[in-house]
């Protein structure tokens, strides 16, 4: 009962904010901006290390132009995921806008589900409207990881139900999707697959990424594998403050190579983030685990 009642609390209080045009909640965004940079000082230290280690060549000028930036970016990121609890299809698809959609609508028809690689950059509350922009058929759906606060894992259940998607607890996924292809459904899967793996799960599977030794995430490329589905990237850019763009860009995978999939989405990734770093979320600690700790008798592989 007091979970119920925490949720639809915080569902109005957050909809009295949602209710406010763009231009208002920039304004909050600009104010907060500063308590959470100067003042909470929110993950600075972890923001400070990844962006030093990413971008070496970078003086500490330059990696703090970056850094505040990306903060101010982060709080618009709060404001514009509380407005989907008040946004209309139309001006959804004004504030993210999907190009090369094509790339879908060619491949769609023969059952095989899509796996679209995406990444916590720009707004990837958003990336759940790409509904809005596929004919009727596809169904959209993302793997995500309950939270351990049941009230607000409730609220981003339901927040992210916003265009038709279904949210898959990670360890149901193949069922969910098998009986989505055996009921005639075409998956469109998001997978966000940039943050560091599950202590559990971590293996020999690294590359180089934004300088740094990286374990990558491959368990949706083993999976889409084995579904025999359509791989691609959605490359997210910002062309101006609170608008997106995201361009489907198909992976075919490289003859010889091991986890060529995840090895190609890392790789586009580490040229989007450097291209536009302020739009990545870097107060993940994505380099926690370090290849010469956990493989103290192996050499770190190339590629």
């Amino acid at each position: 009962m007091w979970e119920k009642i925490a949720l639809t609390t915080l569902t109005i209080l957050l909809k009295m904010v949602a209710i406010l045009p763009f231009r208002v909640l920039y304004i909050f965004s600009d104010m907060v901006y500063p308590l959470i940079y100067y003042v909470v000082g929110y993950r600075r230290k972890v923001v400070r290390t990844n962006l030093t280690k990413s971008f070496p060549e970078l003086d500490l000028k330059e990696i703090v132009k970056i850094e505040k930036k990306f903060y101010r970016h982060f709080c618009d990121y709060v404001f514009e995921t509380i407005k989907l609890l008040h946004i209309s299809d139309k001006q959804m698809q004004s504030r993210l806008r999907f190009t090369n959609i094509e790339e879908i609508e060619k491949r769609r028809g023969d059952g095989r589900p899509f796996f679209i690689y995406l990444a916590h950059q720009g707004n990837w509350e958003y990336v759940t409207s790409i509904a809005l922009w596929c004919k009727p058929g596809l169904q959209g759906c993302q793997i995500y990881h309950p939270l351990s606060n049941k009230t607000m894992d409730k609220f981003f259940l339901r927040l992210r139900s916003r265009f038709n998607t279904i949210s898959i607890p990670q360890k149901q996924t193949l069922r969910v999707i098998l009986n989505m292809i055996n009921e005639g459904k075409q998956p469109l899967l998001g997978l966000i697959s940039d943050q560091r793996p599950d202590t559990k799960k971590l293996s020999n599977h690294w590359m180089t990424f934004l300088n740094q030794q990286t374990p990558i995430i491959v368990g949706g490329e083993t999976l889409g594998v084995r579904l025999n589905a359509h791989f691609i990237y959605g490359q997210m850019t910002q062309p101006k403050r609170g608008y997106y763009e995201i361009t489907l860009k198909p992976i075919e995978p490289i003859e010889g190579e091991e986890c060529s999939y995840s090895k190609q989405y890392m790789r586009q990734l580490e040229k989007d983030i450097q291209a536009q770093p302020h739009l990545w979320l870097w107060t993940h600690k994505r380099w926690l685990f370090k290849f010469a700790d956990l493989h103290p008798n192996e050499t770190f592989p190339i590629g």
